[in-house]
């Protein structure tokens, strides 16, 4: 018996030990460092939705059709002068024949009105809820936004009225609203993409009066403390002109007074890409300076073409910088992006992913 005892304690002491030791295993694991602001942008219980990020299918026909089409069209394809103009947005307009084709696609407009015979009108009437039908009726036109509806990544907008003059009436009046809808449900795609990956720990930002959320892709490109600068880089693993080189760079001076305008943000953006960007200065006159929100700051952001004359003969590509001052700590900030991909035409998803990352700055 005494036997037994022995060998019974000594399972208990194992037991006990490798319990112990998956403890201190578990708490040993490195902890995942996620930025999860973006995460419920989609609802993956649903399908995998189809279609472009930046291509917007517009349901309408006949006299609504005619009503519509200029005024979205116009304001959805609007283009922004980067390198080249480039649109931020392609629209693709359908009949009510094929809207049972597109409802899994990313982007929807449905146009109509609640006495129009065309089948648009007839699909918005028999498919929005009861309660959306009356407030159109009460209030003669309205506008629904509607996310995910049938498929896990998904922006509908309704443009529902009571008649076709009211119908042309809300659309003139809502297009901006629509554009911009649409643009920050781009950009959060962005965000959602580039935020699936890991981003840099907050400590490594101590030394630092702010935190950025970087993706760890990335890598230091500068890091100059008594500057005040701080740069990082993302390579692709396969180096060429058809993948990106992308830089999210840091500055920040004191400034009693808020003198944050068009000339600062020009004279340091100039003064940044000669001392720490290799000589990188703003193309001529290539840029355009505009107000602009950055984080919860109003500031200005300034964006065009960027050269670089010291460097193989002479390179370039876009940029993009915001400026802000913040009140409680006396300070100016600048925030540029680069995007260097002499191959490809167009730069803006890139520039619109980097403003992403960017919007992520938090000052301490």
């Amino acid at each position: 018996m005494k036997k037994y005892f022995y060998i019974i304690l000594i399972l208990i002491l194992l037991l006990f030990s490798l319990f112990g030791c998956k403890k201190q295993e578990k708490s040993q694991e490195p902890q995942k460092n996620f930025y999860t602001k973006y995460q419920n942008l989609i609802d993956p219980s649903k399908p995998i939705a189809f279609g472009d990020d930046n291509i917007i299918y517009i349901f309408a026909e006949d006299n609504n059709l005619k009503n519509v089409k200029n005024t979205l069209q116009t304001s959805l394809e609007r283009t922004i002068q980067v390198i080249i103009e480039e649109p931020y947005f392609s629209t693709e307009f359908k009949d009510g024949s094929e809207i049972n084709d597109f409802t899994n696609y990313k982007n929807l407009i449905y146009c109509g009105t609640l006495d129009g015979k065309d089948r648009v009108s007839t699909h918005i009437t028999s498919t929005l809820a009861p309660d959306y039908i009356n407030l159109v009726r009460k209030n003669g036109a309205e506008m629904f936004v509607v996310n995910n509806f049938y498929v896990r990544d998904q922006l509908i907008i309704y443009l529902v009225a009571k008649d076709a003059p009211t119908l042309k009436n809300l659309t003139k009046e809502r297009s901006e609203q629509v554009f911009n809808y649409f643009l920050d449900r781009y950009k959060q795609r962005l965000a959602y993409q580039v935020y699936f990956n890991e981003v840099i720990s907050d400590d490594y930002f101590a030394d630092w009066p702010f935190t950025i959320k970087i993706p760890v892709l990335y890598m230091v490109f500068k890091d100059d403390k008594p500057g005040h600068f701080l740069s990082f880089i993302y390579q692709p693993a396969k180096q060429d002109t058809k993948h990106p080189d992308k830089y999210v760079s840091i500055y920040y001076e004191s400034m009693p007074e808020n003198r944050i305008t068009n000339e600062w943000i020009y004279n340091t953006r100039q003064m940044l890409g000669k001392k720490y960007l290799n000589g990188d200065e703003i193309y001529d006159n290539a840029y355009t300076i505009e107000k602009a929100k950055i984080a919860e700051y109003d500031g200005l952001k300034m964006y065009g073409h960027w050269i670089n004359k010291e460097l193989s003969g002479g390179v370039g590509g876009a940029f993009q910088s915001w400026a802000f001052w913040d009140a409680r700590t006396k300070t100016a900030y600048l925030i540029d992006n680069i995007v260097y991909m002499p191959a490809v035409t167009y730069k803006l998803p890139y520039l619109l992913e980097l403003e992403m990352i960017s919007h992520s700055i938090s000052i301490k």
